[in-house]
């Protein structure tokens, strides 16, 4: 891994659970030098990405500016605004929009109605990579050797196995579900939510994202569940269109 990798890596370390971090542990969790520590912490606190709290270090402000510039540029996110709230009233629901992140499914963004599900809504969570409405149609339509890729990486995690014992049906799985179209998952993020989700795609047809209908489930026998899938992926074919023609504007 280079410097500039790990210089960037730096971020990476910083969570709910690890606020602050000290120059040296910084450092030891880099698996670099005390003074190459320091320095990639000078670096960052520079240019705002890090800011120093009574001796430590925290996440800095010039994130906060990336992410509103990122909300008012993201190509996706553009594309998808206006029609999640369109559908959001159509339907009645919360309609989440997630990204793929390397090898990572991501919030992006989500247009609630008055009453919404007891949703994990904030933008930037990272979604559970096996499970779920929005992870599982996304996995669906990556590319064979990409989804193999993964599948050989986590085949002996407990959320993997109870896909599929072998590479065969866990194949199989997925490609059911990308002939499909739409998935339907209930209670696999936070109790009492179903979630319909639907396919996003490039200018290049590589799956980028998922746009989900999230909707208490206590109201599924009330509701057209078959009608709301088709939505999702009509929903899901616009914002493709719009983001193919962004990238040819």
């Amino acid at each position: 891994m280079s410097q500039q990798i790990k210089l960037i890596k730096t971020l990476d370390l910083f969570s709910e659970d690890r606020p602050t971090l000290s120059a040296e542990e910084i450092a030891d969790l880099l698996d670099v030098s005390r003074p190459t520590g320091f320095r990639y912490v000078r670096q960052l606190c520079e240019i705002g990405l890090l800011t120093k709290l009574s001796g430590r270090y925290a996440l800095g402000p010039k994130i906060i500016e990336l992410d509103y510039r990122i909300r008012r540029s993201e190509p996706i996110l553009l594309a998808s605004r206006e029609r999640m709230k369109e559908l959001a009233k159509r339907t009645a629901t919360t309609i989440v929009l997630c990204s793929l992140y390397g090898d990572d499914v991501i919030n992006v963004h989500h247009e609630a109605v008055d009453d919404p599900p007891a949703l994990s809504l904030e933008r930037g969570r990272l979604m559970p990579r096996f499970s779920g409405s929005a992870s599982t149609i996304i996995l669906a339509n990556l590319p064979v050797r990409r989804l193999r890729r993964l599948y050989e990486e986590s085949k002996d995690k407990k959320e993997v196995l109870a896909i599929a014992k072998d590479w065969p049906g866990f194949s199989k799985y997925y490609r059911e579900i990308a002939r499909l179209g739409y998935y339907i998952s209930r209670g696999r993020i936070d109790a009492g939510v179903t979630g319909i989700s639907a396919p996003i795609f490039n200018d290049l047809r590589l799956v980028v994202g998922s746009l989900v209908i999230a909707y208490k489930s206590e109201r599924s026998e009330l509701i057209n569940e078959q009608g709301y899938a088709e939505m999702a992926c009509k929903y899901a074919a616009d914002i493709t269109r719009s983001i193919s023609g962004l990238a040819k504007a």
